[in-house]
């Protein structure tokens, strides 16, 4: 090979020692005698906390108490909650059992059935309040009221219900129905057809088809025939095989005549 070559050669070598050799000395490696002379920091804090154990026997003996209560208290407050919980839906599932034996009799329930029913459900909504069975409770409690024809109580407990956990798990489009449905029985029109047209606008709400049929009998009570008709055509026309079709259109036939 050339002196060219071995010049570039040797000058590559050189440049590599000198580049490791800056980042030796730039690191300043310990030897394993310095590392040796190292303290080791888990040893040291073991160490500390032995001789303070030692030292203070009483504090550590106070703080190993202390830990046994508190867990002693976090179990103990576990098992009564498991507990509480079990039993809210043992009572929630008796108070459930009963309300749709009433509701799917054939003679619909007195006054004197429903306030059994209204016990049941208030005093498990009350004594397990914040339990998702109190709480499921306390929605009963409204629909147990609604239909005795107390709107003013319904409207109280679906209202509390929308602060409850319920409206976390998914509930909040129900209890948001049952409120328009109350607003309509109580004749706040306008409260009511504001809540039914969001779910008239929502192609998937379960309550779609009904809020499109409440807002056109809401025009019928407030004697706005026409919108009514045009509220009709357009449940129709959204759901054309709807199981109540042939009584809508009846029912516009009806009042185009009137207009």
């Amino acid at each position: 090979m050339g002196y060219p070559y071995r010049l570039f050669h040797y000058t590559g070598y050189a440049l590599i020692y000198w580049i490791l050799r800056g980042e030796v000395v730039a690191e300043k490696k310990l030897s394993r005698k310095e590392l040796l002379n190292e303290p080791d920091e888990f040893i040291s804090t073991t160490g500390q906390v032995i001789n303070f154990a030692k030292d203070n026997p009483r504090v550590l003996i106070g703080i190993l108490v202390g830990f046994v209560l508190a867990l002693v208290i976090g179990l103990g407050y576990y098992a009564y909650q498991s507990k509480k919980e079990t039993r809210s839906h043992e009572l929630f599932q008796l108070a459930l059992r009963n309300y749709e034996k009433e509701i799917a009799s054939v003679n619909q329930p007195g006054k004197q059935e429903l306030d059994r029913l209204f016990a049941e459900f208030e005093l498990i909504s009350r004594d397990y309040s914040g339990f998702i069975n109190g709480d499921l409770a306390l929605l009963y409690c409204g629909h147990i009221l609604y239909k005795a024809g107390d709107y003013d109580g319904a409207m109280d407990r679906y209202t509390k219900t929308q602060s409850t956990s319920l409206a976390k798990l998914g509930f909040g489009p129900l209890i948001q129905y049952n409120i328009a449905q109350t607003l309509f029985a109580t004749k706040n029109y306008d409260k009511a057809i504001t809540l039914f047209e969001q779910f008239s606008r929502d192609t998937t709400s379960p309550y779609r088809r009904e809020a499109h049929v409440n807002i056109a009998r809401i025009y019928e009570s407030m004697g706005k025939t026409k919108e009514a008709v045009q509220a009709y055509k357009q449940y129709l026309k959204i759901f054309p095989e709807a199981p109540d079709a042939d009584f809508v259109k009846a029912r516009i036939a009806q009042l185009s005549a009137a207009v």
